[in-house]
C-alpha cells in the first residue's frame, strides 16, 4: 500500500533515472511524476499534489530554490527533501529557510538512507546527512549574531515549551503531541502559536530547524 507519493526533480536524465529503480522496489512509495526543472516542479506540484518532492537546487528556468519558495507558501504544500551536487553552507541555509525539510549531497546517499528521508520528511521530520549536518554546524559558529539572538530566545522558554519543541522537531503532529502530554490537541495547537512567536518563526518546520540548530534534537533522533 502506497503511504507517500513522490515527485522527483532534476535536470540531469541518467542521475533521475537511477533513482527510480530503487524508489520503485519500495512498495510505500508511489512515484506520481518527475520534472526537469523548477518550472516544471511548481506545475507538477499544483496537479499531481504529492506529498514529498525530491528537489534538485541547480536547473534551468526555475532554479530549485526558487521552485521552493513558490510551492512552501501554500496550503497542505509538500514536504520539500533537497538532492544536490550543491554543497556550501550558504545553499543549505538557504534551502531550509525557504522551507526545506530535508537535504541531502548527491555524492552521500545510499538507497536506505534515500528512503529513510523519504519517510522522515513525509512525517512532519527534519532529516540532514552527516556531511550537511557538520557542514551547517560550521557555517554557524557561536559568534554569529543570529545564533546568538536565537540561544536568548531559547534560554526564556520553560521547559515545557523546550518538550513542545522537541516533539515538533521529531515530527509528531498535534493529536500524537496531546498524546505524548497528556492535554488537548486544541491546547497544542494553541500552545504551538504561542511559541512559534516566541521563537519568532512562521510555522512547523521554521520551529523544527530551529530546534535543530540549537540541539535540541539530535541528528539521529529525527532519522
Amino acid at each position: 500500500m502506497v503511504a507517500v507519493r513522490l515527485l522527483i526533480v532534476d535536470d540531469h536524465d541518467f542521475f533521475r533515472r537511477s533513482l527510480l529503480l530503487p524508489l520503485e522496489m519500495e512498495e510505500r512509495i508511489g512515484i506520481v511524476g518527475t520534472a526537469t526543472s523548477g518550472d516544471q516542479a511548481v506545475t507538477l506540484t499544483r496537479t499531481l499534489q504529492p506529498d514529498v518532492v525530491l528537489m534538485d537546487l541547480n536547473m534551468p528556468y526555475l532554479s530549485g530554490l526558487a521552485a521552493m519558495e513558490r510551492i512552501t507558501p501554500r496550503d497542505a504544500a509538500p514536504a520539500i527533501l533537497v538532492l544536490t551536487g550543491a554543497d556550501d553552507g550558504d545553499s543549505v541555509l538557504r534551502a531550509l529557510a525557504a522551507g526545506a525539510r530535508g537535504y541531502l549531497r548527491k555524492d552521500s546517499i545510499t538507497d536506505e538512507l534515500l528512503i529513510s528521508a523519504i519517510f522522515t520528511v513525509a512525517s512532519g521530520g527534519i532529516f540532514l546527512d552527516a556531511k550537511t549536518f557538520s557542514l551547517l554546524r560550521a557555517s554557524l559558529p557561536p559568534s554569529q549574531p543570529a545564533l546568538i539572538e536565537e540561544r536568548q530566545r531559547l534560554s526564556q522558554l520553560s521547559p515545557d515549551d523546550v518538550e513542545l519543541l522537541r516533539l515538533v522537531a521529531l515530527g509528531f503532529d498535534n493529536d500524537q503531541i496531546g498524546l505524548q502530554l497528556q492535554v488537548a490537541p486544541k491546547t497544542i495547537s494553541n500552545r504551538l502559536s504561542h511559541l512559534y512567536l516566541r521563537l519568532g518563526v512562521p510555522n512547523r518546520v521554521r520551529a523544527a530547524n530551529f530546534a535543530l540548530r540549537n540541539g535540541i534534537v539530535a541528528l539521529q533522533e529525527t532519522r
